[in-house]
């Protein structure tokens, strides 16, 4: 025996039972069980003990419950429990009353028990209704620095007045008072032994520095809040943060020393005119443990490791913050009002107030900061492992949001919250889920539960061979013991001889798909050498090795074989007139004759009738004739875009009197887009004229569906010259002028170059001539001249 081949034909088997096609979730599931079908949201399972028990078929027992409900084959027993939540404790709203103070019911229903189907989300409802006297708890931190010496006097001047504001709101109020400066350690206070005593030197006199104290725990004698801050006095600080942050991690977890109660509305009013130290500044002063948010306050309420431990992060306060159900009101002058207002974006149900120079507004903000809380609402949720909040949306009296929380409530106003919740898994035990409103004790209390154990019908009674005694018989299924496989349970995955044997059984021997031969066509299983075909809705998978699927055949708009016939084993057989792998074509060619056409030629002559529709001709040039007979020629189609194309593209308005809404509603089909150098991935071009500006331009066109996409590139857009006739007459006027002038200066010219060259041949003349001496024969001297013919030589002749 091939022992590779062996191991990789027992794998195969062991994991055949695992291969089911996937249609949806349910059958993904590859439920062998109702419990496990019951994991997975919608999914219901048929316990019919015969349910499809076709010898060549096989159908999930896990399904669609409206899949399992239709066709031939439906299931008749199906379990598909649905998801439950039923309020169990629901008592109605109510207000405080003068001898049950905290006792008032704000948030219904009190409890709530939800059996989830995995995966499916479950609707859960709550009301809140605001009551009357809530118990009032009111811790007042206020800044001792230096700077605040008028805002401690303004305080012993109102404090009286503070309770009797508070005693107006409600019946039952209680005040504390503590009060904060800074570490004592370099560099935050000054270390000479003179300031440690008297940190105000030499201006005035004040008290040691301390980090944070414990005046006054949370009392009904408002007379004890006046004498303490009677009492109390400033001190002094070297840098401007203060150590505001330590104080507050003190007032917050403290809550014995606090005197903090669990029934009643926890405010906290921090008072300053300065920023804070948070975690890390505490390096400066050599301090590197970090904060742990536990309580450190002595038997006089000292805060007495604050030069132990940094300064709390802003992250760790918000976390004690929420967990405490503190409602901070921060009362800070102008100048860092807006460092306080981004503090109060990270803390819930936190507001802030604008203090004056000396704090004599103090009573009026805190008055108004508490209604603000008042009229706010928060819920939190506390979602245990396992379970996801889908969705939360707040009914306020404004109107529906998403989140759970509310503004602007009025005592008496009711609001209603939704959350949609479901369990991703099933639950080994239950779970608890609470849903709080933030500031008060008021809590909604959910017990989990998953709808996972099916509840059979005892009236199914297990088959004759009873699961061949390897498995048990639940909800109409044998579920095999490990090892086995089949309906009945009666193949084992030891058996690697047989396991040879059951895959060739189920493997075609006419089929190629390479190397590896596949399993019942890869849409069955084989089990026990016979393949049993997966089913689905609407789909039948049949034959001797599942070869056989009536839908994977053509479909032709939507519908198998177009309508014109069967689907048989993969393959159309369509009726009489039709033809074609999908039954597409028919032999009808009258749906080929253009109805508003004299032309009886089928599509127009410029196309041919194939399957009963028009393939039109393309011309020589490239261009498709269009329409459903052919019928619009390339240049129709050209001209007809070419309007919308100008218009849009070249804003030529011209074409609807200049009317740009008449051009856009004409055109609004049309999607134009400027190439820009770019090349276009439309098919079909145009070249056209521009009838008004007599310009050429190409552009190229595509229709999907009612839109009509264009692609136009203006470097492609050439247009025509035209002279104006009183510029061709100037031209030729300038023309004649020009030539006259060109003669003249051509003769002129000439005319010089003669002259030129005659008096340079005077000047050689000149030059080389020869003249004689001789007297001219016409001159006649003034005197005369005669000679005495007498005269003999020898004697002169005489002169008249």
């Amino acid at each position: 025996m091939n022992r590779p081949k062996t191991l990789l034909v027992f794998c195969l088997l062991a994991l055949i039972e695992e291969n089911y096609g996937a249609s949806n979730a349910c059958t993904d599931r590859k439920a062998k069980s109702c419990a496990e079908c019951m994991e997975v949201a919608g999914c219901g399972w048929c316990e019919d003990p015969t349910y499809d028990d076709n010898p060549n078929i096989i159908v999930s027992r896990c399904e669609l419950a409206e899949n399992l409900a239709e066709g031939d084959g439906k299931c008749k027993s199906i379990i598909n429990p649905p998801s439950k939540i039923d309020p169990v404790v629901d008592e109605d709203h109510s207000s405080v009353g003068e001898s049950d103070v905290g006792k008032a019911t704000q948030l219904r229903p009190q409890v709530v028990s939800a059996q989830l189907r995995p995966g499916a989300p479950s609707m859960i409802e709550v009301s809140y209704k605001q009551a009357e006297d809530y118990p009032v708890d009111l811790y007042y931190l206020l800044d001792l620095s230096s700077s605040m010496q008028d805002d401690l006097k303004s305080l012993r001047k109102l404090g009286k007045k503070l309770g009797d504001t508070m005693g107006n709101i409600t019946k039952n109020f209680r005040l504390g008072f503590g009060s904060f400066v800074d570490k004592t350690v370099m560099p935050f206070i000054s270390t000479v032994p003179a300031k440690l005593l008297n940190p105000c030197l030499p201006t005035s006199s004040c008290v040691p520095a301390y980090s944070f104290h414990n005046d006054l725990p949370l009392s009904l004698e408002i007379n004890d809040f006046v004498d303490k801050v009677n009492k109390v006095n400033h001190s002094s600080n070297l840098d401007s943060p203060e150590g505001g942050f330590d104080a507050m991690m003190q007032a917050i977890v403290c809550t014995n020393e606090i005197k903090w109660r669990n029934e009643s509305t926890h405010l906290l009013v921090y008072v300053t005119d300065a920023v804070f130290h948070y975690a890390g500044d505490g390096k400066l002063g050599g301090i590197v443990a970090p904060n742990d948010g536990k309580c450190y306050l002595d038997s006089t309420g000292n805060y007495y490791k604050a030069n132990e431990m940094d300064y709390p992060s802003i992250g760790h306060l918000v976390e004690k913050i929420s967990a405490n159900r503190i409602q901070p009101i921060f009362a800070v002058t102008k100048e860092v009002y807006n460092t306080y207002e981004k503090l109060q974006d990270l803390i819930p149900k936190s507001t802030v107030g604008e203090l004056s120079s000396d704090s004599d507004n103090i009573i009026d903000l805190i008055e108004k900061a508490y209604n603000d809380l008042l009229g706010q609402v928060v819920l939190e949720v506390d979602v245990p492992e396992g379970v996801e909040v889908v969705s939360q949306t707040s009914h306020c009296t404004s109107g529906d949001q998403d989140g759970l929380s509310c503004d602007g409530l009025k005592i008496g106003d009711v609001v209603n919250f939704t959350l949609s919740i479901k369990a991703n898994k099933c639950f080994d035990e239950p779970k608890k889920m609470k849903i709080t409103v933030y500031g008060y004790n008021d809590v909604t209390e959910i017990n989990l539960s998953t709808l996972c154990d099916c509840q059979c019908d005892d009236n199914a009674t297990a088959p004759a061979s009873n699961c061949s005694g390897n498995g048990h018989f639940d909800c109409g299924a044998c579920v095999c013991d490990p090892g086995y496989l089949g309906f009945d349970c009666s193949c084992d995955k030891k058996d690697i001889s047989s396991a040879e044997a059951y895959l060739k059984n189920c493997t075609n021997p006419n089929t190629d798909f390479g190397q590896d031969d596949v399993v019942c066509s890869g849409r069955g299983q084989c089990l026990c050498g016979q393949c049993l075909c997966w089913q689905y809705p609407g789909r039948k998978i049949d034959g001797t090795y599942c070869e056989c699927d009536d839908t994977s055949c053509d479909r032709i708009n939507t519908k198998m074989c177009n309508g014109h016939g069967e689907c048989d084993c993969g393959k159309c057989k369509c009726d009489e007139g039709w033809s074609g792998d999908g039954c597409e074509c028919t032999a009808d060619k009258s749906t080929c004759l253009d109805p508003d056409s004299d032309s009886k030629l089928h599509c127009n002559g410029a196309g041919l009738c194939a399957c009963g529709e028009c393939q039109c001709n393309v011309t020589k040039t490239g261009f498709k004739y269009r329409g459903q007979y052919c019928q619009i020629s390339p240049q129709q189609l050209c001209d007809l875009h070419k309007t919308c194309v100008q218009c849009i593209a070249y804003g030529n308005r011209d074409l609807y009197n200049k009317n740009p809404t008449m051009c856009d509603a004409e055109c609004s089909q049309y999607a134009v887009r400027m190439l820009d150098g770019k090349a276009s991935v439309l098919r079909d071009s145009c070249r056209a004229v521009d009838n008004v500006t007599d310009c050429q331009y190409t552009f190229w066109y595509e229709t999907k569906g009612d839109v009509i996409r264009i692609d136009t590139d203006p470097d492609t857009k050439v247009c025509r010259g035209y002279i104006d006739t009183k510029y061709i007459i100037i031209g030729i006027i300038a023309a004649i002028v020009g030539i006259g002038l060109a003669i003249l200066l051509i003769w002129k010219l000439l005319t010089s170059i003669k002259d030129a060259r005659e008096y340079k041949q005077w000047e050689k003349e000149v030059q080389t001539a020869k003249w004689e001496t001789g007297e001219n024969p016409i001159y006649k001297r003034a005197t005369s001249k005669f000679t005495n013919p007498t005269y003999r030589s020898g004697k002169p002749s005489s002169e008249l």
